[in-house]
């Protein structure tokens, strides 16, 4: 099974957010607008309905933020596992104009911050089901955000070549001086 990528990167951006203390209503609501969502749940500006989504959304990110921070796959497939207990999925066969037929996974609640809850969980899942039985989620080396690691060789300790090149940087002018 292949990975929904944006989902399992949208998971990791969910955490960064929250432990950066930048998922708030603003936040949230910038999320409901973007262009990559589905029509159908673009647009969502009541108050309730962000504030809604903004306590879901917390939810997720303390939830999976320990999946993130998990030493070997074993562990964060406990730590998932406990997670997915709680939720109710439906799996459905998406046929559109736009798009290849592809799966969706949808909470048995009708709101779309518990099915971008629910996506990312199975995102995630299906990340820990690597067969090469390698962790592919983790926590920067330099400045702790969750990233999801699709690298080839399934190395990656970094969130991105510029944390990586500033940390080996730093590490070099300790060296030399």
């Amino acid at each position: 099974m292949t990975v929904h990528r944006p989902a399992a990167e949208l998971a990791a951006e969910i955490v960064n957010a929250w432990k950066s203390h930048t998922l708030d209503h603003d936040w949230v609501a910038a999320l409901l607008v973007r262009e990559s969502l589905p029509i159908r749940h673009r647009g969502i500006a009541g108050a309730a309905a962000i504030a809604h989504a903004h306590a879901v959304l917390e939810r997720c990110a303390r939830e999976i933020s320990p999946v993130f921070e998990a030493e070997t796959s074993t562990s964060a497939a406990e730590r998932l596992n406990d997670v997915l207990a709680s939720v109710d999925v439906r799996v459905t066969v998406s046929i559109s104009h736009d798009f290849a037929p592809h799966l969706h996974y949808d909470d048995a609640t009708t709101g779309i911050a518990e099915r971008l809850r629910t996506n990312c969980l199975v995102a995630l899942a299906t990340v820990l089901a690597d067969p090469s039985g390698a962790l592919r989620l983790g926590v920067c080396d330099s400045c702790e955000r969750a990233f999801v690691d699709f690298s080839r060789s399934a190395r990656q300790r970094f969130c991105t070549r510029r944390c990586a090149t500033r940390t080996h940087v730093r590490q070099h002018r300790r060296r030399v001086s």
